[in-house]
């Protein structure tokens, strides 16, 4: 029943007054469109800044377990491993002017005669609690042997620093120069082989402070080949031989994977120098951290391959009349700077500002000079 009281608006009745539209105009429209354009414009950076924090402590712990599996192996067997193992001695290939570790001879055509046995990574494995991985391994055949395809394929989470976005499981290295098979997996993390000039102490009477060698025949009898760093091909230090102290001396540093199956930077499981060792790279070289071109056999191909995008990266390389690897310096995709670690297994980040002698001088495992450390 309705009260004869009632009010206009009461019970649903009719106030004789029109309704109003709500809505937005097109500025308000706008403006709010702008604004959400504008904070996400401000997080967005933060976002990626805290993910790339992110994944370099994740790249930086990777390298100190490293170090320390280093130290373990030192303590085990009284000195580090050497960079890499090479055998028979003597380097056919290189007619007497290069030593052996320099020349691949797989990617050379001449897989027969393959000389690349295990690396300092693969000396490592039963450190870095990959024990069941090495049990697999070969030791006595060469790295690229049938027997060690599964090895060498394999992708470690530990040896791989997640902001470098070459270092999938579908960029393996492809060594070989006909049939391909599982590759070589990739790694972004080298073991410092010195920063001495690109020749041989006693081949030329110009080259001051050269990489040595032992072996006076080339070709049949060098056995040996070392620089200034913390491991040189068949040839290892201990940390006791560092004058100034292990914690003044670059031990390992970063590199980034090579950008396609042909670029052999970054493997994880090869010695040679630019897949798993720095070298060359001091005042006489590339003279920083992502600075120059690295030099290592296959960079023909690969600038042929790859044309710009070498130099968009800044992974360039520069190909000479006769292709070795022979240089290579530290490299990394976070920005502005590589992450190292000292001989003492601290951690370090370094900018790609460092001032070159510095850089040169922390990767001396015989330097006594003082430095001022900018880090």
């Amino acid at each position: 029943m309705c009260r004869d009281d009632a009010r206009p608006g009461e019970f649903g009745l009719p106030t004789g007054r029109r309704k109003g539209r709500w809505g937005f105009t097109l500025v308000e429209v706008l403006v709010v469109i702008a604004i959400i354009g504008l904070l996400v414009g401000m997080i967005l950076p933060a976002v990626q800044w805290a993910r790339e924090s992110a994944r370099r402590t994740q790249c930086s712990s990777n390298l100190k377990q490293i170090c320390l599996a280093l130290h373990a192996y030192n303590e085990q067997h009284r000195t580090l491993p050497p960079a890499a193992i090479w055998g028979p001695p003597g380097e056919p290939l290189g007619k007497g002017e290069f030593p052996i570790g320099v020349i691949d001879h797989v990617s050379a055509g001449a897989a027969s005669d393959d000389r690349m046995f295990a690396n300092w990574l693969i000396l490592l494995l039963p450190n870095l609690e990959e024990q069941p991985l090495y049990a697999g391994l070969t030791l006595e055949r060469p790295i690229g042997d049938p027997s060690n395809e599964r090895v060498r394929a394999t992708d470690l989470p530990i040896v791989k620093c997640p902001s470098d976005s070459f270092g999938r499981a579908d960029n393996h290295f492809q060594r070989g120069t006909s049939g391909a098979d599982a590759g070589y997996a990739r790694g972004n993390y080298a073991l410092n082989g010195g920063t001495n000039r690109n020749c041989l102490q006693d081949l030329s009477a110009n080259c001051t402070d050269g990489y040595a060698w032992r072996g006076r025949d080339l070709a049949t009898a060098n056995d040996q080949l070392w620089g200034s760093g913390v491991g040189g091909v068949n040839r290892s230090f201990s940390l006791r031989q560092f004058p100034a102290g292990s914690s003044k001396v670059v031990m390992l540093e970063e590199i980034r994977a090579g950008l396609d199956m042909t670029d052999r930077r970054g493997v994880w499981a090869l010695g040679y120098v630019g897949c798993s060792v720095t070298a060359g790279h001091g005042r006489y070289g590339n003279r920083g951290p992502n600075r120059g071109a690295d030099r290592f056999q296959g960079c023909a191909a690969v600038t042929q391959a790859l044309g710009g995008q070498l130099e968009a990266e800044n992974m360039p390389c520069q190909s000479l009349n006769t292709e070795i690897c022979e240089r290579a310096t530290a490299r990394s995709q976070h920005p502005d700077g590589v992450v190292i670690s000292m001989g003492d297994a601290s951690v370090h980040f370094v900018a790609d500002d460092i001032d070159e002698e510095i850089w040169h001088l922390i990767h001396r495992r015989d330097n006594q000079t003082l430095v001022n450390f900018p880090f």
